[in-house]
């Protein structure tokens, strides 16, 4: 098992709006299994289309993959990548108190992604299916209105309305964040929060809707940041054998592709380096490490990650089934990593050339 192959286990961020030399290098040298897009790398709907269309061409001509991973996180409310004149929605909170939640969250899940298809993304981290503790301390909480609400029932019939409508358009659903942000204060991109809740709290409520997307068969989960003293009083989800092989793989049954959160944010940066949190978060389960700032952090994980299996400290078995459950997701949306078609994206959005 070489390096190359090793890379496959990592989705990552970078800087810039086009596929330029660095970046090259960079995908050549990783070979990662896929990419997410930011604001940073944003500007108009006809330069993502280009620059998604090269970064395919070139995994599929260059790195010989069948495609790659284009993420993307496109919430609706205070986290949206594509701004105007892509469609933009209000938050998740807000869908869900309108008259008809269910049809104004089928509109907003079909509509956007019928145009990240167009654009040539393939994936999207949603639905948001974090259940908030109360709804009076929305305000306080750190998810909020990115939330569907505090009833875990609206939220998983929300939740699952988003699953089905991004899968029928040639999306890859991603829920998150496993098994619930909807009960801490401290946002994991600057501290790591700690959920004291017993289980059976957590079982009532904020599992609920994730139980209903593993029934579901959705395609991703991704994990959250934070401390359950009820599963894990040292480690969190990301990094819990407790949380992702024990709760999510042998007690609720999911054997689909588990990508962490950021492996950059505070949450885990603070007490653990980038090797550590690799391979942390490949002992607790996970299948794809999401490095979204810091490309080094993704290099030296995969080195340490490489050296683990060549000392037999990992089993090569252990990454084989990470590997294979990203092959058959791959193979599954093969369709969808085709390079879009820039032209098509000008048509749709009324664009002419300078």
């Amino acid at each position: 098992m070489d390096s190359r192959t090793i890379g496959n286990l990592f989705v990552i961020g970078f800087d810039g709006l086009s596929l330029d030399n660095e970046l090259r290098d960079l995908l050549s040298d990783l070979n990662p299994s896929g990419v997410v897009l930011f604001s940073r790398n944003i500007e108009d709907p006809a330069q993502v289309a280009r620059l998604n269309c090269d970064l395919q061409t070139f995994a599929q001509k260059e790195l010989k993959q069948p495609g790659l991973f284009i993420g993307v996180d496109q919430e609706g409310g205070r986290v949206q990548r594509l701004v105007e004149p892509f469609s933009v929605f209000p938050s998740s909170l807000e869908l869900a108190s309108t008259d008809d939640p269910g049809a104004s969250v089928r509109q907003f899940a079909l509509t956007t992604a019928r145009e990240l298809r167009l654009a040539g993304f393939n994936l999207n981290f949603v639905p948001v299916l974090d259940v908030l503790a109360r709804l009076d301390q929305v305000e306080s909480s750190v998810i909020g209105d990115r939330s569907y609400g505090f009833d875990p029932g609206i939220v998983t019939v929300l939740g699952g309305i988003v699953i089905e409508a991004m899968r029928s358009c040639g999306v890859i659903p991603c829920c998150k964040h496993f098994p619930g942000h909807g009960g801490t204060r401290v946002d994991s991109h600057t501290d790591l929060p700690v959920d004291r809740r017993d289980l059976t709290t957590l079982e009532r409520s904020d599992l609920i809707p994730f139980r209903d997307a593993v029934n579901r068969g959705v395609e991703m989960v991704m994990t959250a940041h934070v401390v359950y003293t009820a599963l894990d009083r040292q480690r969190p989800g990301t990094l819990s054998t407790a949380v992702v092989e024990g709760l999510l793989r042998q007690q609720m049954g999911y054997d689909g592709a588990v990508i962490t959160d950021d492996l950059d944010m505070a949450a885990v940066a603070i007490d653990y380096s980038a090797e550590e949190r690799g391979m942390m978060a490949l002992r607790a389960g996970v299948d794809l490490l999401l490095v979204c700032r810091q490309p080094l952090a993704a290099l030296a994980a995969r080195s340490r990650i490489m050296e683990a299996v060549q000392d037999g400290e990992i089993a090569r078995g252990r990454i084989d089934k990470s590997l294979s459950r990203v092959r058959k997701l791959k193979t599954q949306y093969a369709s969808s990593m085709r390079p879009c078609d820039e032209r098509l994206v000008r048509e749709h959005f009324g664009l002419h050339r300078a």
